[in-house]
């Protein structure tokens, strides 16, 4: 895996062989990562993904009514 130092010097730029290496690494890296990283990532996801495809994120309830019938 060969390394080059990009602009900004909080990333790293990473050429991998093969797929396989890239998902290890992956593996690795998520592995090591505290649960309340794990979980601020996936919101964040959850979030562009809303944006993204004009979800409101804000709406409240079930979307559909829900009608209770009383039975006598």
């Amino acid at each position: 895996m060969q390394e080059f130092a990009a602009t900004d010097p909080s990333r790293t730029i990473r050429l991998y062989s093969s797929f396989e290496e890239q998902e290890q690494e992956d593996l690795l890296y998520w592995s090591r990562q505290p649960v309340s990283a794990k979980v601020q990532a996936v919101a964040e996801l959850a979030e562009y993904f809303a944006r993204t495809h004009k979800v409101d994120i804000d709406a409240q309830g079930p979307k559909r009514i829900a009608l209770r019938v009383q039975r006598s």
